[in-house]
């Protein structure tokens, strides 16, 4: 299981590098504790926008469990521009999802990720900044 994960925004690849679960930084960011947002993230890009985009790691994942990596522009736009509606669906739908697959993430935990995900997303798009995610899973 993950132990410590977020969402954050960067100006780009040097400086995402610079981030991680004892590293300190000022990026806006969205923990992820509890799940695997590599398996996430595809997941609700096809849910959104019926595509599924590969991640492109910044820092691949190693023997220390460690990764960052660039969450997609088709995701980041989706999750700019989904409404409410869609956005309490796609987290429901990928909550039951990864309770099917024997993990669990309650389903309103699940609603406010995607939330809060959004609202970085948003604020992504208003500053010109990328949307990265880095994750421990030892």
């Amino acid at each position: 299981m993950v132990l410590v994960g977020e969402f954050f925004l960067a100006g780009d690849d040097e400086s995402a590098v610079l981030v991680g679960p004892r590293k300190s930084h000022d990026f806006p960011a969205v923990p992820c504790d509890g799940i695997y947002p590599d398996d996430a993230v595809p997941r609700w890009e096809a849910l959104l926008t019926g595509e599924e985009s590969p991640l492109r790691h910044v820092v691949p994942m190693a023997n220390d469990g460690f990764t960052v990596f660039a969450v997609p522009q088709t995701l980041s736009t989706a999750l700019t521009s989904a409404g409410t509606d869609q956005l309490r669906r796609t987290a429901l739908t990928w909550a039951e999802t990864v309770s099917e697959a024997g993990d669990e993430f309650r389903p309103g935990s699940a609603v406010d990720l995607l939330e809060r995900l959004s609202a970085l997303a948003v604020s992504r798009a208003e500053r010109g900044l990328n949307l990265y995610c880095w994750y421990f899973a030892p």
